[in-house]
């Protein structure tokens, strides 16, 4: 190893480690890239391992990329014999030698999400529970295909069968009928998805021992980056192809395992050393990009957790006042405040606007942000384009409720809530230009009970239109009964209501937002515009301009300055995260956060108000309490 590289005492031993299995813990900002890259440089120069028998392994593309070019930038290698791939890729390899398999046997994202479609629309009822009828379909969305495509993405990751994985989208029967029809046309029509990849990588390694004995001498060593983030049916493979010599080089930080939900286990690193109690250990532990102060609230933060290693993460950057808290009334006074500070960056010299990022929990609240750098004319992009959650059959339902009960002239809304809950107003009695309620009643004249509900329908507008947004659709769920209404459609369809009350919920959260009906529908009105501007810019990466990015997304990401806003109790942790398994990653995503700031971490919340109940993140009390 050349005496002039200026590295510390652990990476050195990471970098130099010789034949068997090593863990290397490596921190926020420890130079785990930099550390992978020497040590391919090392075996090939000092161990005299032939490139082509080298295999690093990334979870994206992108990462494979970067590291196959900051390799050749070190190295003397005039081509990469050296194999780079994500795990995708090099399962897909195995097949394509035997199988021979083409790009054309995987199946299109597009296409997945209608095959699914197809099957939901043929379901049979004795497993949906129910005939399938014009609201069933109409609530076949995205969303819902995606949860499925999840879940069986999760039944072949964990290598279980699907009667093993408790859906939470469809009843447990119609899952399984689900998962048996899409592998059955996959089949049909020599299809595999990515999961695919893995599981028939497994079976073909179990199954032919020549084949397995053939890879096994291809990669005889094996460097795997962002190990916490794997799932048990890529971690049987790698185990497979690493036999017999076991030279197993793993590179990761387990706690910034934040991918459970795709099926990741971060316990197979905490297990590591059990499977390989010959496996050396070395931590990473000095951060090379953040200020101390930020590195030790960090550091605060995840010591919370029980399930990790313990470990204690330095720094030899100065202390300075980088992390800053500030809480403001509302998430309008939050942006315009977000905005204010970015100016106020830019007014030093040297600052670009490619300084910032603005990371999110989840990517319904980024319109808020978006919104106010538009009016100030500060550049942004969005690294993915934000759900709109106003666009479910739900929260059109809502608005509709909402918009009619202002103005009492929308007739397609009229015909949307007519009967949610039902009314029996027949479609045919109302008329199709605005009318008032004399002219509906009279309508309906010979039908009693119609007409009293269409009284009492007029009253509940009247009522709503003095409320504010949140009491409005609480109002709609309990006073009207629209929350008994779905709960009934979902029984009869035998569906668990609990998505479409958590949605509601959700709805009705940010509601909370907002002072006026009037207020609200505005936003909602100019929702999709906004979202639609954002992802035009989203396309020129490269402006100089400020980041809004995910927690998720923002994963091996670096920035001078970091925004987090929205740190309040039902956003970070998510409301969603109820165990203590759910709340440990939520506690690791928050730290995934803080770590990607180097010089500057400024944390929001809003402040608690009277009508939503916002209250800090717990997790704030852990870093300043």
């Amino acid at each position: 190893m050349p005496d002039n590289l200026n590295v510390n005492e652990a990476q050195q031993a990471a970098i130099t480690h010789g034949d068997g299995a090593m863990l290397v813990l490596a921190g926020p900002g420890s130079g785990k890239t930099f550390v992978i890259t020497q040590r391919i440089k090392y075996l090939i120069e000092e161990h005299h391992v032939k490139p082509e028998d080298i295999l690093v392994i990334t979870f994206t593309k992108a990462a494979a990329l970067e590291m196959q070019e900051r390799f050749l930038q070190i190295s003397n290698q005039k081509g990469c014999p050296v194999n780079f791939g994500t795990f995708h890729a090099t399962f897909f390899n195995i097949l394509r030698y035997t199988y021979k398999f083409t790009a054309e046997n995987i199946i299109r994202e597009g296409d997945k999400y209608k095959l699914i479609a197809r099957i939901l629309e043929t379901v049979p009822p004795e497993y949906a529970g129910q005939e399938q009828n014009e609201s069933q379909t109409q609530d076949t969305d995205n969303d819902m295909i995606q949860r499925l495509l999840s879940e069986i993405g999760k039944v072949k990751n964990n290598g279980i069968v699907p009667q093993e994985l408790v859906s939470e989208t469809v009843p447990q029967a119609e899952f399984e009928y689900i998962y048996a029809a899409y592998k059955k046309e996959m089949n049909s029509r020599r299809l595999i998805d990515f999961d695919d990849m893995v599981l028939l990588c497994r079976d073909l390694l179990l199954e032919r021992q020549e084949t397995l004995k053939l890879w096994q001498e291809r990669f005889k060593y094996i460097l795997i980056d962002e190990f916490q983030d794997i799932c048990p049916l890529q971690y049987e493979v790698v185990r497979l192809l690493a036999k017999p010599q076991d030279n197993l080089f793993i590179v990761g930080d387990d706690d910034q395992a934040i991918y459970g939900f795709r099926g990741s286990k971060p316990e197979i690193m905490l297990n590591f050393q059990k499977d390989y109690p010959n496996a050396k250990r070395v931590l990473l532990n000095v951060n090379y990009r953040s200020r101390r102060d930020i590195v030790e609230m960090a550091g605060k933060l995840v010591a919370h957790n029980k399930t990790r290693f313990l470990k204690q993460v330095e720094t030899n950057n100065p202390m300075t006042d980088g992390v800053r808290l500030y809480s403001f009334e509302s998430k309008h006074q939050q942006a315009k405040n977000t905005a204010l500070l970015i100016k106020q960056y830019m007014e030093q010299e040297g600052a670009r606007y490619s300084d910032i990022a603005i990371l999110y929990r989840t990517g319904n609240h980024m319109v808020y942000t978006a919104q106010s750098l538009m009016q100030e004319g500060i550049p942004f992009r969005l690294r993915e384009k934000p759900k709109n959650i106003y666009q479910s059959p739900i929260a059109m339902d809502l608005t509709a409720y909402l918009r009619y009960a202002l103005y009492e002239d929308n007739v397609p809304d009229f015909f949307r809530i007519m009967n949610s809950p039902v009314r029996y107003i027949r479609r045919s009695n109302v008329p199709l230009k605005p009318f008032s309620a004399q002219e509906l009643i009279y309508a309906c004249r010979n039908e009693d009970y119609v007409v009293r509900n269409i009284i009492q329908m007029y009253d509940d507008f009247q009522f709503i239109r003095g409320l504010n947004p949140y009491a409005a659709v609480n109002y709609i769920r309990k006073g009207i009964g629209y929350d008994a209404h779905i709960r009934k459609q979902c029984l009869e369809r035998g569906t668990d209501s609990a998505q479409k009350m958590k949605e509601l919920d959700e709805l009705q959260q940010t509601a909370k937002d907002f002072d006026t009906i009037e207020e609200w529908l505005g936003h909602i009105a100019g929702y999709e515009t906004v979202m639609q501007k954002a992802a035009a810019r989203r396309k020129k990466d490269a402006e100089d301009a400020v980041n809004i990015v995910t927690m998720h997304a923002s994963k091996g990401l670096e920035w001078k300055v970091v925004i987090l806003p929205d740190l309040n109790e039902g956003v970070v942790p998510h409301k969603k995260a109820v165990t203590d398994v759910e709340l440990e990653e939520e506690r690791r995503m928050f730290y995934v956060a803080m770590t990607r700031a180097k010089e500057k971490l400024f944390l929001f919340h809003i402040q608690e108000k009277e009508a939503g109940n916002f209250l800090p993140s717990r997790f704030l009390n852990e870093i300043f309490g």
